[in-house]
């Protein structure tokens, strides 16, 4: 584990509840008859009537653990330091197991994405494990992390490398959204293999409240600046173009980190979560990147995410690569340094260098146009179990109608991850048209269990993005659209 100084630890659950064996030997057996159907997904949520209950349908043998069992390669399986593979060489059921290799810190494990997790529901969870042959004895720990850097320790076993045992827990879910789970140990060189995991439903919840718990809903700063009434009205806070490469290092070598340290450093002392936006993108990055060599541009993309991340090591989320879809803006440089594997690849640093962040997949027109491409062009990384979150650029949706949002953000849950509306605004001049599309569009996506958090794309008058967009004027007075939120927020 990490020291404790750096995890805000939530607490631990000492009462260990047993998953059903038959429920997890059906989900064993069910695997490779789930993952022929997984292309399929989105088309059975998009005609659902709600997305995200479609989707926990469509995962209703595997649980909420798809792939537990390893038997379709590495899906919805990754790692926090070291790396895992696939191996034949040891299994607790069928074919395959994950281990891990080249570990260097106890808080180095395998992890595991399951389907959405909802506020207010408990969940037995279990998973076999085995150290690799010729290791001691070992500690084996499970640990469940949030998005907000929140982790919270299920359970622990001593492990040996002649027989498999089980780790079990029970997980309760609450605050912000859940992220994954960490199987790691306190012996920071030990190999071990998992497999088999799953995760029950046990009950819980309010039906009758369809919202996500605490849900930020965030915003971005003012020219460059954070106005000193932001934290009256928002808690997260993502700088608008100060954290976008060609603004940090428009020179090579050359940092300049003062419109990211506001940021991040108004984030930490007010204690609302800081969004890096964004690592890789074919806009707004430096000239220079254009010059060098594929393995120039490479390094230099890695030199980057390492820098940023041993500046920020707090950072709580990062739209690693932005607009990837084609006909977007995907970063060519990017591609052209990695091959066509480039996203999954900048996800898979990202991680390396930033591995307690959430890493997102963003993009616009989603909800609205490209639904579908998006879906094409995100599903091999989210598959390759490399994306924690999907984010949904959320301008130019004033004429659209909620059914046709949510029709489209159905697909989208399908993908299994959970969602960051990150650049919503409504551009309405008219403060009465502001106010009806904010009020019918809002609630969907603040209702949503699968939306994680909301980003609204600024807030001032005359100093957004897009023009109508603004909800104060600069002395502070309040549009209607903006008294209807906070009211709504209750803030």
């Amino acid at each position: 584990m990490k020291e404790i100084t750096q995890r805000q630890w939530l607490g631990f659950s000492a009462k260990q509840v047993r998953t059903g064996p038959i429920l997890t030997a059906l989900a064993a057996l069910m695997m490779p008859f789930m993952s022929a159907t997984a292309d399929t997904q989105a088309d059975v949520s998009a005609a659902a009537s709600s997305g995200f209950e479609a989707y926990y349908a469509s995962e209703s043998f595997a649980g909420l653990a798809n792939n537990g069992g390893v038997e379709n390669g590495l899906t919805n399986w990754s790692s926090v330091g070291g790396y895992i593979t696939r191996t034949n060489q040891a299994s607790h059921s069928g074919a395959a197991s994950v281990q891990i290799l080249n570990r260097n810190a106890t808080w180095n494990g395998i992890t595991f994405k399951p389907a959405p997790l909802v506020n207010g529901k408990k969940y037995n969870v279990s998973v076999w494990v085995r150290l690799a042959p010729g290791s001691q004895g070992a500690n084996i720990i499970l640990t469940g992390k949030r998005t907000n850097n929140e982790y919270v320790r299920i359970g622990s076993v001593q492990a040996k490398d002649y027989q498999w045992v089980e780790l079990k827990g029970s997980y309760s879910q609450s605050g912000s959204p859940f992220q994954h789970f960490i199987i790691e140990s306190d012996n920071s060189r030990v190999s071990y293999y998992a497999d088999d995991m799953s995760v029950e439903d046990v009950g819980g919840g309010d039906p009758g409240n369809p919202g996500n718990g605490k849900k930020f809903v965030g915003n971005i700063t003012t020219s460059g600046q954070v106005r000193g009434d932001f934290a009256r009205y928002w808690d997260q806070i993502t700088p608008e173009n100060e954290g976008k490469w060609g603004s940090v290092e428009r020179t090579r070598d050359v940092y300049n980190w003062s419109g990211v340290d506001a940021s991040y450093n108004y984030a930490k002392q007010h204690n609302i979560p800081f969004k890096q936006h964004t690592f890789v993108w074919g806009n707004q990055y430096p000239s220079w990147v254009d010059r060098l060599s594929p393995s120039e541009q490479a390094a230099e993309i890695e030199e980057w995410m390492h820098d940023f991340c041993q500046r920020y090591p707090d950072v709580a989320m990062i739209d690693v690569v932005n607009e990837a879809t084609p006909g977007h803006a995907p970063a060519q440089y990017a591609r052209r340094a990695f091959g066509n594997n480039w996203i999954t690849k900048s996800f898979q640093l990202a991680r390396k260098h930033c591995p307690n962040a959430t890493l997102i997949l963003n993009d616009y027109n989603v909800l609205s146009w490209n639904t579908d491409q998006f879906i094409a062009m995100a599903r091999p990384a989210v598959q390759a179990g490399v994306v924690d979150a999907i984010g949904l650029q959320a301008h130019g949706l004033e004429n659209f109608s909620v059914s046709q949002l949510q029709s489209n953000l159905n697909k989208v849950i399908g993908l299994g991850l959970p969602i960051y509306i990150s650049e919503y605004d409504v551009a309405r001049g008219n403060d009465q048209e502001q106010l009806n599309v904010m009020r019918q569009q809002f609630p969907l996506f603040y209702n949503s269990d699968a939306v994680a958090g909301i980003t609204l794309w600024g807030y001032v008058v005359g100093r957004t993005w897009v023009d109508g967009s603004g909800l104060i004027y600069d002395n502070g007075a309040p549009r209607p659209a903006m008294n209807w939120l906070m009211n709504y927020l209750g803030r």
